[in-house]
């Protein structure tokens, strides 16, 4: 199935555990070669505004609906912790990760049920579910996992 013919279909949300609860969006805009992950219940505001202030050079790599945005946005952030630079801003040290741009901005950008569910699978076949579990089972907090993957 393609990804115009995913248009029809509605995921039933309760399979897959996602509550329609904290509806925002996620973005990753990068900079130089810093990228930054985060969320926002008003986009126009807070990337074609506030972000420009203080970005004035940024470029969007994408800003999509979900649901949940802050604990998707904490997945994020703990699954990419080995990337870490400071606060919510991470660098790649080669373009070995690229596909996080490439695939983040295949999500719908107008389909927050969809995102939420692709989500999941992104999350699982993307290697970062793994550091997400490990820091977990550690039971650390994120600035602490951060702090620790990137020294690795």
């Amino acid at each position: 199935m393609n990804r115009k013919s995913m248009s029809d279909f509605r995921p039933d949300l309760n399979i897959f555990g996602v509550r329609r609860l904290n509806p925002g969006w996620l973005y990753i805009v990068k900079n130089g070669d810093l990228f930054k992950i985060g969320k926002t219940t008003n986009p126009k505001r807070r990337l074609f505004g506030e972000a420009r202030t203080w970005l004035p050079d940024m470029k969007l790599i994408g800003v999509k609906p979900f649901w949940n945005i802050s604990e998707l946005e904490r997945q994020l952030h703990s699954g990419l912790a080995n990337l870490w630079y400071s606060g919510e801003w991470h660098k790649f040290p080669d373009d070995s990760y690229d596909f996080v741009f490439e695939e983040f901005s295949e999500f719908y950008d107008d389909d927050r049920d969809m995102n939420s569910v692709d989500f999941i699978y992104w999350i699982n076949s993307s290697g970062m579910a793994e550091l997400i579990i490990e820091q977990c089972n550690r039971n650390i907090s994120l600035r602490r996992w951060q702090r620790h993957a990137a020294e690795i």
